[in-house]
């Protein structure tokens, strides 16, 4: 037996064992073996919904891999869409965090394309497993009006963050805050099309062809938009 699958195991069997709230087992509290059981469920989810689909999931099969009972699961997610909300999240969140990470590391010096093919590569390094890729590019989409408003939230997130990295290395661009919002909703889609051909394609294409074709999308509109900013100035 393999160590994830001990470990899994152990923690199946104390939580299997657990009648009394803040009961001690293994050295692990209450809230340690829930927050180790929903790691559990977000694990196998990722492996069910990113290898299977969430469409052909089932309790029971995510309750398989992660080797917990279907009771744990509901007490957890409630059903399967939460599951795979919660999945999607904290594979977005994660992305996210990384890139934060990338821009912090950063000199003020380094040029736009340097930023932005930086933050582009370690998008795309997530996006090279394709569990990852699928339940970030591709499950979420109809699921429900719900899931639908979580996945445009990040999605405007994501352009938010793009938008404010181009407008504090150009002040002068005269944008409002809404066109702002929707050249950046219409970037990150750009990329996650481009995204989602790759994964569909079985990532025939090399990271860094992909970090190359984004950095043109990006860099494209923020060039025409310093041209503008520049003819405004000289008309001035």
């Amino acid at each position: 037996m393999s160590q994830l699958q001990t470990k899994k195991q152990a923690a199946h069997t104390a939580g299997s064992d657990e009648t009394q709230s803040g009961r001690t087992y293994g050295g692990q509290s209450r809230e340690q073996r829930q927050a180790q059981r929903r790691q559990q469920f977000l694990d196998a989810g990722l492996e069910v919904f990113g290898t299977e689909g969430f469409r052909l999931a089932t309790v029971r099969s995510i309750c398989r891999t992660a080797q917990l009972t279907d009771r744990y699961f509901y007490e957890e997610f409630g059903n399967l869409e939460g599951l795979l909300q919660a999945v999607y999240c904290d594979c977005m969140d994660r992305i996210y965090q990384q890139l934060m990470a990338e821009l912090a590391q950063l000199s003020a010096g380094d040029s736009m394309r340097e930023v932005v093919e930086s933050t582009l590569e370690v998008f795309f390094a997530e996006l090279e497993d394709p569990r990852v890729a699928r339940v970030c590019m591709l499950e979420l989409e109809g699921v429900s009006a719900g899931t639908d408003t979580l996945y445009l939230g990040y999605i405007r997130r994501f352009a938010l963050l793009l938008m404010s990295m181009s407008r504090r290395a150009y002040p002068h661009w005269q944008l409002q805050d809404d066109e702002a919002e929707l050249l950046g909703t219409g970037l990150v889609g750009a990329v996650r099309q481009i995204s989602t051909s790759w994964l569909m394609s079985g990532h025939s294409h090399s990271r860094r062809l992909m970090v190359q074709t984004g950095s043109r999308i990006i860099l494209g509109l923020i060039h025409q938009l310093q041209q503008e900013a520049d003819q405004q100035r000289s008309d001035n």
